[in-house]
């Protein structure tokens, strides 16, 4: 009993999978039969070169040409790719709702339906021939209508979204773009008044260089990047609000012999103008338009043209320099006589000097940034004869920014202030303009060696510090690293080393960081209270001698301090200073072991590499 029905299974498998290699093999699943017996079309979307919509007082053809649809009657423009897909797609999933066989609508009775004269046919045209379907009249539900393939006897209801989408209207089918082209193409754009021309080009500054965009007339300037791109989006974007006229003669009717505006839009040598002109005397909502190479009088939305009506000033770049950090080589400060040179090496930042120093990185990035992100407030001149007027003849501060060799990517000149206090005067070393900013520049471009100069004071490897003597208004603590490199105390005779706050001050000195450079040198200690430190450190290391000194507090986080080697005064956080101001040993308690006992060596972890 068991061996049969393993046989029959068997058996039935055997036919279930010849039934599955037999779909396989035709191309076609049986479920993909079934589907596509429902389908109105045997027709791919893809496939479709032409279509025509066929009502009884109009004819539309659309072609496609180089993947685009073009509208070749009544009017040879361009159509909407978005709608024509749409109708095509529809075409290519409709779904026949019935099918009603020859004599249950006989050819006698197809006026019945609406299918004697149908009021739209539409004929799709494809490589692999002509199909067409006509529409007739709806169903009493109104959800459905009748429909007809030529060449086949039958008649079929389809659902009425199907005769709607392909009963479009020649505006709906129409590209609406009011001006095509790629906007990151573009080369150049000109806007044209009556009272004033505006031009603008893209160019590389430099052989090589980056292109960027820049305003050709009525001056020579930078344009702003982003304010360009913009205007050059929006007109890419500007659609046409309503069609009104296919009659070239009637520019004057509309008034657009004689524009508002004239905008011309240039990729590499070939050219797009579009004439805008007024608004309709019932809807000051809208303007007329139309492209000058073509024949199509529309409207387009007024707001969409009232950011074509620009002035020079209002596409101007408001940065004043534009500099990559990354291009930067150096930088030069210069105020009277006090002058500060940064250099880069390596990608190091060094001031340089007689003795050249490490920058203080995050320092000199955040000049960069904010001389970058500086911007006017108002275009003082263009041209401009008497620079003494705005005290540019000799700058209060000149900023120059050097790239490789001797190149000077931009220099600027800080002026004077205007009368009323609000506006400095500044000035490009590369342009004639004068330019006003209410940035108070001076405040943040110090021109001193120590304000650039890195906060690291020291940088001692802890396990290289041999000797370390501390010297405060209740006593003196002297410590010394043993050839098992381990610290003993010698002065006080008698107490305890706390190793973990020896630890932590030996931490501090050798990774010493200044919260601001005061000076370079040690004059006038006094001012200071360095003239008697509350509190000095002497560290011997790798066979050299340095001094750290604690003076008075400025404010209330921060404390004055120098350092001997090179001769520094600095500030020094709060949260340093308590640890430095630990007392690193303790006196025993009279229940601790006898005296010779505590002056033994202490034994301390060996604190790790810095």
């Amino acid at each position: 009993m068991k061996l049969r029905t393993t046989i029959i299974l068997l058996v039935l498998t055997v036919i279930i999978g010849g039934i599955a290699f037999w779909d396989y093999k035709k191309g076609t699943t049986t479920e993909q039969a079934k589907e596509k017996a429902k389908r109105l079309l045997d027709i791919k979307a893809a496939d479709v070169t032409a279509m025509e919509l066929v009502r009884s007082n109009e004819t539309i053809v659309v072609e496609k040409a180089d993947e685009h649809w073009e509208i070749k009657k009544p009017l040879a423009v361009k159509a909407d790719d978005n709608a024509v897909s749409a109708i095509l797609d529809q075409f290519e999933f409709a779904e026949r709702e019935r099918t009603f066989k020859e004599d249950e609508i006989p050819a006698t009775q197809l006026a019945d339906y609406g299918l004697a004269a149908p009021p739209l046919r539409v004929v799709l045209r494809g490589k692999k021939g002509d199909t067409e379907i006509a529409f007739g009249s709806e169903t009493p539900t109104k959800e459905s209508v009748y429909a007809r393939i030529q060449g086949q006897k039958t008649v079929v209801l389809v659902r009425k979204y199907l005769f709607d989408r392909a009963n479009a209207s020649l505006d709906s089918l129409r590209n609406r773009s009011v001006m095509t082209f790629v906007t990151t193409s573009a080369t150049r754009l000109e806007i044209k008044t009556a009272d004033r021309f505006l031009e603008l080009a893209k160019t590389a500054p430099k052989p090589g260089g980056e292109t960027r965009w820049s305003i050709v007339k009525p001056i020579q300037t930078r344009a702003d990047q982003q304010k360009t791109m913009d205007l050059l989006y929006d007109l890419n974007a500007m659609r046409v609000s309503e069609f009104v006229s296919e009659d070239p003669k009637e520019v004057h009717t509309y008034q657009l012999d004689d524009p508002q505006i004239e905008v011309t839009v240039w990729t590499a040598d070939k050219g797009q103008t579009l004439l805008i002109g007024r608004s309709p005397s019932n809807d000051a909502t809208k303007v007329y338009a139309k492209l000058k190479s073509a024949d199509s009088i529309f409207t387009v939305p007024a707001d969409s043209a009232k950011k074509l009506a620009l002035q020079v000033n209002d596409i101007r770049d408001t940065h004043l320099l534009s500099v990559a950090e990354t291009s930067l080589q150096g930088i030069e400060l210069t105020r009277g006589t006090d002058k500060v040179s940064l250099t880069r090496s390596g990608g190091v930042w060094n001031v340089a000097g007689p003795v050249p120093v490490t920058a203080e990185e995050s320092v000199v990035q955040d000049l960069v940034r904010r001389l970058n992100e500086l911007t006017t407030t108002q275009f003082v001149a263009d041209v401009a004869t008497d620079l003494g007027k705005y005290g540019l003849a000799t700058p209060v501060l000149t900023v120059t920014l050097q790239g490789e060799g001797t190149n000077v990517l931009a220099q600027l000149l800080v002026g004077a202030i205007d009368e009323a206090g609000k506006t400095r005067y500044v000035k490009r070393g590369d342009e004639p303009f004068i330019y006003g900013i209410s940035d108070n520049i001076l405040s943040w471009i110090p021109v001193s060696r120590v304000a650039y100069r890195s906060r690291r004071v020291a940088e001692l490897k802890v396990d290289q510090m041999s000797k370390l003597t501390i010297e405060r208004a209740d006593g003196r603590t002297v410590l010394e690293r043993g050839a098992d490199k381990k610290w003993k105390m010698i002065e006080p005779p008698h107490g305890v080393l706390d190793n973990d706050r020896l630890q932590q001050a030996l931490d501090v000195i050798g990774f010493l960081r200044a919260e601001e450079i005061v000076r370079e040198g040690i004059d006038n200690p006094a001012e200071y209270g360095l003239d008697k430190p509350t509190a000095k450190f002497t560290i011997e290391a790798n066979g050299k001698t340095y001094i750290l000194q604690l003076g008075k507090p400025r404010g209330e986080n921060a404390t004055y301090a120098s350092w001997s080697d090179p001769a520094l005064v600095f500030t020094l956080s709060s949260a340093s200073v308590t640890t430095l101001s630990h007392n690193l040993v303790t006196s025993p308690s009279s229940t601790n072991q006898p005296p010779s006992a505590a002056t033994a060596p202490v034994a301390t972890n060996t604190p790790a590499t810095r």
